[in-house]
């Protein structure tokens, strides 16, 4: 996708879920940014300069994302501008596009919940009761904390791993750094996940080795991660057994092959929108 093109899609998408004052100064920052864009044909630097408190609107739910405290916050590891989640989740809905589960869900799981950005929207659009996360990052935690208070969720309800998502033989290496989905559900008492997103980084294959856990899940949205991995055909290979109908596709939503999407979609209750 050109430069142009890019530009339209992210505003089109922007628009609809931005307040008038945050689209105002979007267009501000696309001026002043504009020589550093078209140079790293990136949109880092208008994420940087979106760094702002605001509230978006998804259709009629509102979330407050105090974006200010977190890329303080997240400065220590010199994180992307946290404005650049909020274009690809929310204005774009790269998870939920293509998917869309019936609402409302009683639980869901975050494998690489990062931020958890993610988690709040399965809170606040998709209802649910229950959001478990898993992200080794440790500083994330804060981050987290700052977006459930800021959106009145109680950390009851949004439990998470500070550990990497891997299959059981993994974890049984080395059970303080992997957890599996297998112990998820037993620690958490939970018989069967109606969402599962996942954007591990690469780890994906691992996870999808030993497959058992996909008895018990609903709808799946991934990330995929071709350039770590080099043959991610197992993981579409492994959904089928269970019944899963899947779709994949690039960054702008378009059908793609395994080796070159970016993201799969799948589910086993018709939840699938091409």
């Amino acid at each position: 996708m050109n430069v142009a093109a890019r530009f339209l899609s992210e505003y089109s998408a922007l628009s609809r879920i931005l307040a008038p004052r945050d689209l105002a100064a979007l267009a501000r920052a696309t001026v002043t940014r504009c020589p550093a864009i078209l140079r790293t044909r990136k949109l880092s630097e208008l994420d940087a300069a979106m760094c702002r408190d605001m509230t978006i609107h998804l259709g009629k739910t509102p979330i407050a994302l105090p974006l200010i405290e977190i890329d303080r916050i997240l400065s220590a590891r010199k994180d992307n501008p946290t404005f650049g989640n909020v274009r690809e989740l929310y204005a774009r809905d790269v998870y939920l596009g293509h998917l869309k589960p019936a609402t409302p869900i009683r639980r869901v799981l975050d494998l690489g919940a990062n931020r958890g950005m993610f988690s709040l929207l399965a809170f606040l659009t998709l209802q649910s009761e229950i959001t478990i996360g898993v992200e080794p990052i440790a500083l994330y935690e804060s981050v987290y904390a700052l977006l459930l208070s800021a959106n009145g969720i109680s950390p009851e309800r949004a439990p998470r791993y500070v550990r990497f998502a891997a299959s059981p033989t993994l974890e049984q290496q080395d059970p303080a750094k992997y957890v599996s989905v297998k112990t998820i559900f037993q620690e958490n008492k939970i018989d069967r996940f109606e969402l599962v997103k996942i954007d591990i980084e690469g780890w994906e294959k691992d996870l999808f080795s030993e497959p058992e856990w996909l008895e018990r899940v609903d709808n799946i949205t991934m990330e995929l991660h071709p350039a770590f991995v080099k043959d991610l055909s197992p993981i579409p290979r492994a959904l089928a057994p269970y019944g899963f109908k899947y779709i994949m596709v690039n960054q702008a939503g378009r059908p793609d092959t395994i080796d070159s999407a970016m993201f799969l979609h799948a589910s086993c209750t018709g939840a699938l929108i091409n």
